[in-house]
Formats: C-alpha cells, sequence, structure tokens
C-alpha cells in the first residue's frame, strides 16, 4: 500500500474520531450484530455517506490477508440511494480491540454496486436512505432496487461479509422483497442490444481452423496484428521456471455464478460483482470464466484435457487471468452444476439457476506460475499478467466430452515462442 493511501486513510479515521460517536444498533442475528454511528450521516455531492461497525460473535477470516482473525470491523460507506447502489470507501478490521487489517479507497473511484437484500449493506442503506423515518417503516418500504449495471465497472476493495451468512444472502431472491415502482429502462438497454448487433456484424471473422484459423489470425485484420507480429503472445509452454519469491494468492471467491452462454467459440460464465483478487498490492475484479479443449497452455510439454481461464480486470481495465487444468478424474461438482444448463448452440446469456462460486472451480493448493502474456484470441493483445496454477482440478470424461460437444471443436490455440520471457513460480 503506498503512502499516499495510508495517509488518505489516516485522515479519514482521525475524521471519524473527531465527534462523539453514536452507535445505534441496526440488526442483530446469531452471527453479528450491525450498528450504525448516527453522528456520521452526513450528505456529500449526490452522495451520503456513514461509518457502519459489525461485531461478530466468532472470529472471521480476512480473505485479504491469509491468517489474519478479526471479530470487529469499522466501515465507511456511500450510498447513492437514487441508484439503490452502496460502495466501500474505507475497512479498518480489529481482534480484540487492536487493529490488524486496514484498506481504502478514494470515493470517487470506489465501485457502487446494488447490495445483496437484507444484508447488513441493504439495512443500512435503508436506514441511511430514509433518515427520519423508523426503522420499521424503512423495512417495509425498501426503495426500488434498480438493475446491475453493464458488465465493466471500476474496481474497489469489498467489505469482507460474514462468511457464515453469505450463502444465504447469495441465495436472496431480491425479486419476491416488496418493491416501490422501478425505474424503465426498456429503451437503454434496446439501445445496447441494437449497437452490440451492430458491432458484431463488423467483427472480423476468425475461427480455429482453416483460412481463419489461427496461424492467419494476424492476416484477417489491422485490429489482429499482434497476434503475429506480438512478441509476448500467450498461450506458452511452462518449462524451466525461476524460482521466485511470489506472495500467495490473496482475494474473495464467494460471490456466484450470474450467467451461462455460448458464444461460438466457447462456454463463457460471468461472475456477480464482488469476486476479488489482489495483484501487485492492486485490486481485480473477477468478470467471467471460460474454457478451452484441449488445453491452451502446457506444463513441461503436458497437454491437459481441459483448461479454464478466469479473467479479471482492475478499474484501468488491466487484465489478469488465472488458468485452471483439469485432467480427466472425479466430476467436478461446480462443473456438474453449469453443465446442467450448458448450451450446445450459440446464443444470449441464460442466468444460472444453481449456486455456483469460483472456489469450485479452483484448486486448494494455490502454487502457481507466473509470467507476461496476451489474450489467447483475437485481438492477442498484450500487457495481461498471467497466473497458472501447478495443481489440476479433475474433471469427468463426461463432462470433458459434453463441453466438446457444446462448442464443436478444438478450440486451443498453438503454444506460442517466449521470445526470451521469463516465467517464474
Amino acid at each position: 500500500m503506498n503512502k499516499n493511501l495510508v495517509f488518505l486513510m489516516l485522515c479519514f479515521a482521525i475524521s471519524s474520531n473527531s465527534h462523539a460517536a453514536s452507535w445505534v444498533r441496526l440488526s442483530e442475528n446469531s452471527t453479528s450484530k450491525l450498528m450504525l454511528d448516527k453522528q456520521s450521516v452526513l450528505q456529500q455531492d449526490l452522495l451520503k455517506k456513514a461509518w457502519v461497525k459489525v461485531e461478530y460473535k466468532k472470529p472471521q477470516q480476512n480473505p485479504e490477508t491469509l491468517g489474519t482473525e478479526y471479530n470487529l470491523s469499522k466501515l465507511l460507506w456511500f450510498f447513492d440511494c437514487t441508484a439503490q447502489k452502496s460502495a466501500t470507501s474505507q475497512v479498518f478490521q480489529y481482534f480484540n480491540n487492536e487493529l490488524v487489517y486496514s484498506a481504502g479507497v478514494d470515493a470517487k473511484n470506489a465501485e457502487f454496486i446494488e447490495p445483496v437484500p437484507e444484508s447488513d449493506v441493504d439495512i443500512a442503506m435503508r436506514h441511511v436512505c430514509n433518515t427520519g423515518k423508523p426503522m420499521a417503516a424503512a423495512s417495509s418500504n425498501k426503495p426500488a432496487e434498480s438493475k446491475p449495471s453493464a458488465e465493466k465497472q471500476n474496481v474497489a476493495p469489498t467489505k469482507p461479509d460474514n462468511v457464515e451468512k453469505a450463502p444465504e444472502e447469495a441465495t436472496a431472491n431480491p425479486e419476491t422483497a416488496p418493491v416501490s415502482k422501478p425505474v424503465p429502462a426498456p429503451a437503454k438497454d434496446a439501445t445496447d442490444k441494437t449497437n452490440n448487433a451492430k458491432n458484431n456484424a463488423h467483427k472480423p471473422h476468425w475461427e480455429y481452423a482453416g483460412k481463419a484459423g489461427p496461424e492467419n489470425w494476424g492476416k484477417l485484420s489491422p485490429e489482429f496484428a499482434t497476434c503475429e507480429i506480438g512478441r509476448n503472445q500467450s498461450p506458452i509452454n511452462i518449462e524451466n521456471a525461476a524460482t521466485a519469491s511470489l506472495k500467495p494468492i490473496r482475494g474473495i471467491q464467494k460471490f456466484p455464478a450470474k450467467d451461462i452462454f455460448n458464444n461460438g467459440h466457447t462456454v463463457q460464465i460471468n461472475f456477480k460483482p464482488g469476486n476479488m483478487l489482489v495483484l501487485d498490492s492492486a485490486p481485480y475484479q473477477m468478470k467471467q470464466v471460460h474454457f478451452h479443449a484441449p488445453s491452451e497452455n502446457k506444463i513441461n510439454g503436458k497437454s491437459f484435457p481441459l483448461e479454464a481461464h478466469f479473467v479479471h480486470a482492475d478499474s484501468k481495465g488491466n487484465l489478469t487471468v488465472i488458468g485452471v487444468m483439469f485432467k480427466e478424474g472425479k466430476a467436478n461438482l461446480g462443473l456438474t452444476k453449469l453443465w446442467s444448463q450448458l448450451p450446445d448452440k450459440e446464443g444470449e446469456p441464460v442466468p444460472v439457476k444453481n449456486r455456483v462460486i469460483p472456489s469450485e472451480l479452483i484448486p486448494e493448493n494455490r502454487g502457481y506460475y507466473r509470467f507476461s502474456g496476451s489474450l489467447t484470441t483475437p485481438p492477442c493483445s498484450e500487457g495481461v499478467r498471467w497466473i497458472m496454477m501447478k495443481t489440476p482440478m479433475t474433471a469427468s470424461k463426461e463432462q470433458i466430452e459434453a463441453f466438446e460437444h457444446a462448442v464443436h471443436h478444438s478450440n486451443n490455440r498453438p503454444v506460442q515462442a517466449l521470445n526470451g520471457r521469463v516465467v517464474v513460480e
């Protein structure tokens, strides 16, 4: 964490204590108690902000720093009451009143997302956005819930949720909650679909074989030129890796899949916002996972029957991809649930019915290789950080064959030259 951010966080901490806090309890259950400092509720531009604290009855594990436990969180939350979205700006975690973790981001760069119904954020937002109304009234007259925004969103540290409570929150159905009249958006949706159709119509056609295959990608269009002239292309054969002091992978992998679709080149699953990866002290938000059969990367010359790519992006659009190999063996539970809706032809995304979280598709052993590379499909853009997990997962023969049938062809780009690049482990 840089010095400027630490200084900013200290300023927030000092300013938050410049008044006599007046904590009121908003909710309490068997695992935690949510409290709000009513003296801290302020209007800032078009937003409202407030300090809250969550007291946990059992120590919680911080997914950002392995091995760190905390039983109290103090957080600065910002609320966009009109859009019914919220963002976490500051996080302070304590264990027995001793500060063990802190993180922060300026509110202007924070990610505003729609909170899970009846979560701590949702309860606090209803109270803050209905200042002057009793909590009972606020609970029974919940403001309209807007639909999630487009996939591209700014990334900010996300408040660690209560681990024991997360599955219930994630399965809550916002459609059953009482809402006021929603803000209409059909016109925008129709415009987006029209624009997407126009953009897709002008995209150069490429394939995995034939005249439009990988060896000719760079010739199909000027925007694909990097596929031919790039010097840091992916995939690669990982071998002779140099030993380095790689930091453990830190992140959050508990927010479930949102939708699944076949785009003609692969099967892709998009995730709900909240899954994070911290790399080089920068937060990346998990966007989607897609698959390749057989694997694109190789490890010591060995190919695997299936490879998953978890694509992450930071607030500036920089990409990090976590690669996971699958070998034939025991059926993977996450794939079993996803493949129950496996689309066998190109089409629009459909909501995932079963709850699937990223950790079901990523090995518990977090040893990895790291290298610089590119997208493995046109336009083959470079500057992508690659994290390739050393330990493969297993998938049954039937699961692998089901994916191959859905895509109708092999969808792996051949390995590319290292051109002097170093792979570290």
